[in-house]
């Protein structure tokens, strides 16, 4: 399946975005549908290298190993190293800081395990990101806010 972006404009800076996207173990606190997450293990900077991530999304639960990569000063990628439901699971954070706001980009590449139309994964995929970017959008500007 072809990557699927969304890009949201956040009344907050990229350093507050990008820190709730690295705060992995918060996700919790702002996106009902992570259940759960470890970090199983840290680069030498200490920053996290792995993770376990337990989910219920439209209740179907899942358990996923995540790698994270940092590509670029304002990027972070997840991607699946072992989970339920998919074969290939692909997530890269992104921001672009525009003067007073910022703008969140989130791409995703899924490929399913399950035999389903491209066109229903899609659709899946898109409403998965809009919950996620306009959920971290929401939690951006609140933490902005004070």
């Amino acid at each position: 399946m072809p990557i699927v972006s969304k890009t949201v404009e956040v009344s907050a800076s990229a350093e507050t975005i990008m820190a709730i996207v690295a705060d992995f173990e918060a996700y919790s606190q702002w996106n009902e549908e992570i259940k759960g997450c470890w970090i199983l293990a840290r680069y030498d900077d200490g920053r996290p290298s792995q993770l376990r991530l337990d989910t219920s999304v439209q209740g179907m639960d899942g358990m996923y190993i995540q790698a994270v990569y940092y590509p670029g000063p304002n990027q972070i990628q997840t991607v699946m190293q072992q989970g339920e439901h998919f074969a290939k699971q692909e997530q890269l954070f992104s921001v672009v800081e525009m003067g007073p706001t910022t703008l969140l980009t989130v791409d995703m590449d899924v490929e399913t395990t399950m035999p389903v139309p491209a066109m229903m994964v899609k659709k899946v995929v898109n409403d998965a990101l809009d919950h996620l970017a306009g959920n971290l959008k929401a939690r951006a500007e609140q933490l902005a806010a004070g």
